[in-house]
């Protein structure tokens, strides 16, 4: 997914009130949605005042976002702050109001009405409905015809693949909805038929329901492949399914939705992703997700699986090998730092492909460290000195970050410290 950027800026209001002005642009979506949890757990942590989350730039919010956004109100509501939205685009403000999320979060028009709403009362105490004078511009709710309406759904010319153990009601309603007069419908009962026939389907979004055997090789064979993972596959899951058992090692989907869940939410998540993977596929070539819990084979298996993918990237053999070995020690140092080796802690890997560059980003389970003189050190190139070569591998010497940074282009660490991001240019060809 293309980048989520952020523009901070704080300032005090009335007497004082201290407040933390976020300007986000890009998609909250798979990719970004960690680094988004992180920002906002640092900002938590800083206890200066009221967030506010400037929405006007962001084209797309997926399920995990809202959650995020929900759960983070509610911790500074705790400790008497607060995290409200300003000027929320009408694409996103539209799944807002399917979800609900406005009726729980205030999503105000400019932030002229942010400062008055804030100064109002003290936090748990304020009323947003004087202050929503914009509202209908802000989230607008289709009411013509849809093939007229401001929010008609991208998938008029669209092909939708569905992925289910036969056909029924949901998928004759799901098709009903999603298809447009000029699109194409698949509805294919065995996910290795539907893999045979992907190419000539050529599909724009994928529904897949779980219960169907052989699902996650599916998954796995999509998400994988570099002229098939942009596509994007949303997953149903049966009711009582341990997600968290999956993460042993998986492939991650671009959403899911867990039974019982609102139809009219899974019709929000489809509309979204048709209309989101257009820009995905111009700013893209290639995009893998996937997470595993800290064992030795999965690390193995990790490895395998980020040198693969790397192989295919358009990378110079050279630079796609030095790049594997720098993804390598970032799981390493993920599983031996941040996770403690500890088999239940989970490891999060993000591979993504442009027409200029590649960039992986490794995400453990830990509180973070502070990187920031290593990474310093690094950068300037100095020696390492000899004793300490001779430590073990791995202990006070932060040797690994050296290694990544003459491996790649680029090394950032993100939020507190436990993802870091390695981008490697395509100059580097082939």
């Amino acid at each position: 997914m293309p980048e989520l950027k952020a523009h901070v800026r704080r300032s005090t209001i009335g007497d004082g009130l201290p407040v933390t002005w976020v300007s986000l642009d890009g998609f909250l979506d798979a990719s970004t949605v960690l680094s988004f949890e992180s920002a906002l757990s640092l900002f938590r942590r800083d206890e200066r005042g009221d967030l506010v989350l400037d929405f006007h730039d962001v084209l797309y919010a997926n399920s995990t976002a809202i959650g995020t956004i929900l759960n983070y109100r509610n911790l500074l509501l705790e400790a008497g702050r607060e995290l409200i939205l300003v000027r929320v685009n009408p694409q996103v403000a539209a799944t807002f109001e399917l979800l609900g999320l406005s009726s729980v979060v205030p999503c105000l028009p400019d932030e002229d009405a942010a400062t008055r709403y804030l100064l109002s009362a003290p936090a748990g105490q304020r009323d947003p409905a004087p202050f929503l004078r914009r509202r209908v511009e802000a989230a607008p709710v289709p009411v013509l015809p849809r093939a007229q309406g401001p929010q008609a759904p991208a998938a008029r010319r669209s092909a939708i693949l569905m992925i289910a153990p036969e056909e029924n009601r949901f998928t004759d309603i799901t098709k009903m909805r999603l298809l447009g007069p000029h699109g194409r419908f698949h509805i294919i009962t065995s996910c290795p038929e539907a893999l045979h026939h992907f190419d000539e389907l050529d599909p724009d979004l994928i529904v897949l329901e779980d219960p169907m055997r052989g699902s996650e090789d599916f998954l796995w064979a999509v998400k994988t492949e570099k002229g098939k993972s942009l596509v994007p596959v949303i997953k149903l899951y049966w009711t009582g399914t341990d997600i968290e058992g999956r993460k042993d090692f998986k492939v991650w989907e671009d959403d899911f939705l867990v039974e019982p869940f609102e139809v009219m939410e899974f019709f929000a998540l489809c509309e979204s992703e048709l209309r989101r993977a257009p820009s995905d596929r111009r700013a893209l070539l290639h995009q893998t997700h996937f997470e595993f819990r800290t064992r030795p084979e999965n690390l193995q298996r990790a490895n395998d699986l980020a040198a693969s993918l790397l192989k295919k990237s358009g990378l110079a053999p050279d630079a796609a090998a030095a790049l594997a070995t720098a993804v390598a020690e970032a799981i390493e140092n993920a599983a031996r730092h941040g996770n403690a080796y500890a088999p239940e802690k989970t490891i999060d890997v993000v591979f993504l492909l442009d027409r200029e560059k590649v960039a992986i980003t490794v995400t453990d389970s830990g509180p973070g460290f502070d990187f920031r003189p290593h990474l310093e050190r690094a950068r300037r190139q100095e020696p390492v000195p000899p004793e300490r070569l001779r430590q073990a591998r791995g202990a006070l010497g932060k040797l690994g970050i050296a290694l990544m940074v003459r491996a790649t282009d680029s090394l950032d660490y993100l939020g507190p410290g436990n993802s870091v991001r390695l981008t490697r240019r395509l100059s580097d060809r082939g």
